[in-house]
């Protein structure tokens, strides 16, 4: 049988994708809690056969190769299932929009499997390539001598050229099994190159494929996730909190899935849908 799996990066409270799992037996749900996080459900999901908490944890940063290593930690419990043919990778302030037989119809039907990840060139990030980071996925990244460092950086890149593409896209994203498959082989290779690159969850992925898997992969440019950027709302850097008319808009404009959202409106919003 056919299963969707979950891939949770989470660093608090998850009462809503518990609660999802059990209206959803036939799901899988994979969960990495952040290892700075207190917060691990382990109770709460013993008897939920289609919860894996992940024991093995990263301590991750924003911005940071430590966002990758969660990722592959994710996939490795959940690739090894062979029941799970399709997989998302969500952040623990998703919520679902669509039933996973809406997904996965329109998943074959309308994207033909492609990997539903966003790809553009995006030559302004060249200094995040050029040079490894001294302070790349550390505490003082976004800290006032971590951005004059950057600084430094997008100076250097405007003298030396950068002569590869960069390619650039969301790090939230959807993979059949076949597709995972293909870009495994390459993740070790590529984690040498992004481990002290700056912002590399805005790359790796995207990077890997067009230029390792170009006439293997399709990409669909299109995430199929609702998220919202506001210049007003911390000037636009992190996605602002959807409320349930947002939900009910993204749910009716197509959308897969939908962040940030905040836990009560998350419970509201399966209430409403079960």
């Amino acid at each position: 049988m056919k299963k969707h799996a979950l891939l949770i990066q989470a660093h608090q409270d998850i009462s809503y994708f518990i609660n999802l799992a059990k209206i959803q037996p036939n799901v899988n749900f994979y969960v990495h809690m952040d290892a700075k996080s207190n917060y691990f459900p382990e109770a709460e999901t013993a008897q939920l056969a289609n919860v894996v908490l992940l024991s093995d944890r990263v301590s991750v940063r924003w911005g940071g190769f430590s966002q990758i290593e969660a990722t592959l930690k994710l996939f490795e419990p959940a690739f090894a299932n062979e029941d799970n043919a399709y997989f998302h990778l969500l952040s623990g302030e998703d919520v679902v929009l669509q039933p996973f037989e809406v997904i996965e119809k329109q998943w074959e039907q309308r994207f033909d499997c492609q990997a539903m990840m966003t790809c553009e060139m995006a030559p302004q990030y060249a200094y995040r390539f050029i040079m490894d980071s001294p302070h790349a996925d550390s505490d003082w990244q976004r800290q006032l001598t971590g951005k004059i460092i950057t600084k430094l950086q997008q100076g250097v890149a405007k003298i030396k050229t950068y002569h590869s593409p960069i390619y650039f896209g969301s790090q939230w994203f959807s993979v059949t099994r076949a597709d995972w498959e293909k870009i495994m082989p390459f993740t070790d290779e590529y984690s040498d190159f992004f481990r002290h690159k700056l912002v590399p969850d805005e790359h790796f992925f995207q990077t890997l494929i067009t230029e390792k898997l170009t006439n293997q992969i399709r990409l669909s440019n299109d995430n199929r996730r609702q998220i919202i950027f506001d210049k007003n709302v911390n000037n636009g850097n992190s996605p602002i909190y959807l409320d349930l008319l947002k939900l009910e808009r993204a749910k009716f404009d197509g959308y897969w899935f939908a962040r940030k959202v905040k836990k009560d409106v998350a419970l509201i919003w399966l209430g409403e849908l079960t």
